[in-house]
């Protein structure tokens, strides 16, 4: 072979690799109608601690024209790439689910335990098409959610109290009012920790300290000491998420009582627990 066929034959050989090579790098784009899920989507659910999941509100859409029926599909999680739990932190609620007529958008049918996600946790819930009544684009079958809980109650609010079964054996009623304890988020005061019963019992002023109500995505305490040294805690909550509520108090020397409170302007309190 010359030396001109063989330049010739190598360059004709580097031309196909390198056309082999950009074939394969070449962006592909499909041009029929297909469904996909996005790639990247953030979430936080409102945490209020009322045993009830919310809906994840993760989309599957449609590209293409509308349908003038539904657009089935189904879905797996990939759990060894998911950080959440099934039956911990979300529920399937079905396998499959439907873009509805003349739609582009359905919902996955995912369900979030917001009540068990901790504040400031984010979990990662991968999940994948993997049919439907279109085609599935390899490129949109996949998609990888960050699910976290947001807490937005604030307390802070005038109210009125009745205190009821207690040490002294009297009902005392009265208004109040929660305010945030040193601009910090969370932690609240009141005028008077025993809500009436010791003006009204020793004749004395409320009670002084280090006591303090802590509220945290609808987990709430009473804790601290009074001006005497004893140790307030909350043992139980009766009623909340609605007009009233009302919890069980007691303290170490020992004095104890149930309170209903309720806000001054009539909304209701969030659901709290323990």
């Amino acid at each position: 072979m010359t030396m001109r066929k063989l330049l010739y034959s190598l360059f004709a050989l580097s031309l196909i690799v390198l056309l082999d090579s950009c074939a394969k790098n070449e962006q592909v784009t499909f041009t029929g109608e297909f469904i996909q899920l996005p790639a990247v989507f953030d979430a936080a659910y409102p945490r209020i601690n009322d045993g009830v999941n919310t809906p994840s509100g993760f989309i599957v859409r449609l590209v293409g024209a509308q349908k003038s029926t539904p657009v089935n599909f189904s879905f797996e999680v990939v759990d060894t790439a998911s950080t959440a739990i099934e039956n911990l932190h979300y529920v399937v609620d079905a396998n499959s689910g439907s873009i509805p007529a003349n739609s582009n958008e359905g919902s996955v049918p995912i369900s979030i335990i917001d009540d068990n996600i901790n504040p400031g946790e984010v979990l990662s819930l991968v999940v994948r098409l993997t049919s439907a009544d279109v085609a599935l684009n390899d490129n949109y079958v996949r998609g990888d959610y960050t699910i976290q809980v947001t807490c937005d109650a604030d307390l802070s609010t005038s109210v009125n109290f009745t205190n009821f079964d207690n040490f002294a054996g009297e009902t005392f009623t009265g208004e109040d009012e929660f305010r945030i304890f040193d601009n910090t988020p969370g932690v609240y005061v009141v005028d008077d920790f025993s809500f009436g019963s010791w003006p009204g019992a020793y004749g004395i002023d409320p009670p002084t300290g280090s006591l303090r109500f802590r509220e945290n995505c609808g987990v709430i305490s009473l804790s601290g000491t009074d001006n005497y040294g004893d140790t307030w805690s909350m043992t139980e909550i009766i009623e909340s998420g609605g007009p009233n509520f009302t919890f069980k108090y007691e303290n170490t020397y020992p004095e104890f009582g149930t309170v209903t409170l309720t806000k001054a302007d009539g909304s209701d309190w969030p659901s709290l627990s323990l």
